[in-house]
Parts: structure tokens; sequence; C-alpha cells
């Protein structure tokens, strides 16, 4: 028997991806990357470069790709097309989007995820890195005790009411209902990320090496636009009575397809621990066939259901 009335308690945590360079939600079965045509050998070196890509919670693949018969410096997504599947990787197929003409990359029908990660994967425009940077198009997961609280507020539009009144002071009334506009988040973290900071608001990261260490580049004022990426949002639910931590009786889950997002100040104080803030605007965004998805969609699942996701091993 499924349980109706379930109570929430804390948070499970969150977890980002960027979007599409096309403003859309980046799917297993459509990831988009760029048009047109780009000059990629700044990031080759004898004209390849590896390629991270994981489908659903299996193991990363990390394959060279050969671009020396693809023209490098004048690439077309029907030439990308070409290298990207020939360099063998398993369970997805490269393609040129009929709709948008982008560079698509789309795991097998029955695939609940996909990722590509890289500079070969920023370069190639996933998760809209050539513009504002980044490593691709992949899950940064806070789901281990590392959030804090996560605070969501309705955008909404308040009713109007509009009069007319008559000679002799009858009022005929319209009510217009309120509408909800969208929703603004401030998600509040232990750690300091600026991957993660990266992700949500543009910029330049790069990972520390054994001689360098790792550097954040944020946006400038005259930087050209902010990234879209969508959350996830997880939070454990219980069940009517008293309940311990562990005795989870299923998960809500919300899906915020657009958003964009900036750091909130961080303080540095004498024996306090820091809090990393990031405001958050989530935004109503249309599919790829046109249809207005709305700001989020929300989801209870059984601890069954949950476990058939394998969040958990999808980030690793």
């Amino acid at each position: 028997m499924i349980e109706t009335k379930r109570a929430r308690f804390a948070t499970e945590g969150f977890r980002i991806k960027r979007c599409n360079p096309d403003k859309t939600y980046a799917t297993a079965q459509r990831t988009l990357g760029f048009a047109g045509e780009i000059d990629l050998s700044p990031v080759l070196t004898a004209n390849k470069a590896p390629l991270q890509v994981k489908v659903d919670w299996g193991k990363w693949q990390d394959l060279p790709v050969d671009f020396a018969e693809a023209t490098p410096k004048a690439l077309t997504p029907e030439k990308a097309v070409k290298a990207l599947n020939a360099a063998g990787f398993t369970g997805i197929k490269f393609s040129v989007d009929p709709t948008t003409g982008r560079l698509n990359a789309a795991a097998n029908a029955s695939a609940l995820e996909l990722q590509i990660k890289g500079k070969l994967a920023a370069a190639l425009d996933f998760g809209q890195g050539r513009r504002h940077g980044g490593m691709g198009v992949y899950y940064k997961s806070y789901l281990d005790d590392e959030t804090i609280s996560i605070s969501i507020t309705s955008e909404t539009k308040e009713k109007e009411e509009v009069d007319i009144e008559g000679a002799k002071g009858t009022i005929t009334r319209m009510i217009i209902p309120p509408k909800r506009l969208g929703a603004s988040t401030v998600i509040t973290t232990k750690f300091k990320d600026d991957e993660l900071l990266c992700m949500i608001q543009g910029g330049e990261h790069t990972p520390a090496t054994d001689t360098q260490p790792a550097t954040y580049l944020p946006p400038n004022s005259q930087s050209n636009g902010a990234p879209l990426f969508s959350l996830d949002i997880f939070a454990p639910l219980y069940g009517i009575g008293l309940s311990t931590v562990d005795q989870i009786t299923g998960f809500e889950r919300r899906i915020y397809f657009a958003c964009l997002g900036t750091e909130e100040d961080v303080s540095m104080e004498a024996k306090a621990w820091a809090q990393f803030a990031y405001n958050i605007t989530a935004i109503e965004v249309h599919d790829e066939n046109g249809k207005l998805l709305g700001v989020e969609k929300r989801f209870e699942y059984s601890l069954e259901q949950f476990d058939d996701l394998h969040i958990y091993e999808v980030a690793g």
C-alpha cells in the first residue's frame, strides 16, 4: 500500500548540470554541442584530445579523439560526428541535431543519464563551454550531508482587482488570479567549491595539478550573459508518527529545468566556519519542440523507485 501522507525532514542534497547551448534541458538522448564552424586546435595535441563520457551509472569512458581528418581549424558538426563516433565510445552515438544543426550526443533509448566532460567537451560547446567556461555537461553533486540548507521561494504576480463604477455607484469587478512566474532558491553548503561556482555563474576554473594550484577567475562586468543550468533537489520523506532519521519511507525530488545563479557574500569571521551560499533563480523554459515546460517538475518516490535512479552512482 502506498502511503499518501508523509512528512519531509531536512534535505538529502542537490546536484547541478549545465543546460544545452540552445537553452534547453540536457537529456540522455539530446545533449547538444556547437553549431557552425569552430577552431578546435587550441585544445588538441597532435590533432588529438581526450574526452570523458559516462552513460547512466556506469564507469567513465576516457578515450582519445583523433581530429586529424576533420580539419580542426575549421571544424563543422558533420566532421566532428565522424571523429567522435570513430573514437569507440560505448552506449553513445554522435549526430547532427536536425532542428538546430548542432552537434548532438545521444545515449541508447533506455538510458536515463548522459555526462560528457573535459577540455574537449567544453571546446565542443557541451554545457555552453565556449561562451561560459566550465568542463562540459556533467553533474556536480552535494548528496552526502554536505548541504546545510535549501530555501525555496515562489515568485508570483499578485492577484489584481479591476473595478468599474457606474453613475449610481454600482461596482463591476474583474479579479485576475495570481500567477507563479518562477522560483528563487538559496543553497548553503559547508565547503568551498570553485568548480561548482564556475558551473553556476561561469568564468574560468582550472583544477589543481601536482605542480600548479587550482585557480578560478570569475566573470567580469563585461561578460556576455550567464550560463543556464538545471537543478535537482532531493529530500527524505517520513511516515506519520514517531520516526528516527534512518526510517525514510521515500524521497521528494524537484527538477528545475533552467536556472541562473551567482554566489552570495561569504564572510571571514573569527572562530567561525564559513558557509558558502548561492542565489539561484529558476525560470520557465521551452523544450526542443517549443512546448513550455514551466519552472519545475516534482516527483514523490518510494524507496525502491528512488534506488532505481542510482543518483549516488551517477555522480561518481
